[in-house]
């Protein structure tokens, strides 16, 4: 969704483009683990922020937090996708450093 940006985002006031994005995540054992923390980090507004974005450059965008997502199928790690061995390793990480709790633990998820 479009919207004005607000205090606590780098522009105050400004007006923001909203966007669409899709990520993946295995449909394996560790990955509904994962995808349960990734829904409760959505819920609380973990997931997006507004700021420049890396791939445009353009300024007041929607753009990821600081939690990887893989928005491809394949391609490796280098694009954004799978295989990549240090997936659940690093998204799990950065999950924990954003007090997200663990998946067993997460009964708001």
């Amino acid at each position: 969704h479009s919207n004005f940006q607000k205090q606590y985002h780098p522009n105050p006031g400004m007006f923001y483009l909203g966007t669409e994005r899709i990520a993946y995540v295995p449909d394996n054992n560790e990955g509904v683990k994962l995808l349960k923390r990734l829904k409760y980090a959505w819920k609380r507004g973990l997931s997006f922020t507004v700021g420049t974005s890396l791939t445009t450059g353009k300024e007041n965008s929607i753009t990821w937090s600081s939690i990887h997502h893989k928005t491809s199928i394949n391609g490796g790690a280098q694009r954004h996708g799978f295989p990549d061995d240090g997936y659940f390793l690093n998204c799990n990480s950065e999950l924990d450093s954003l007090g997200v709790p663990q998946a067993i633990d997460c009964s708001d998820c």
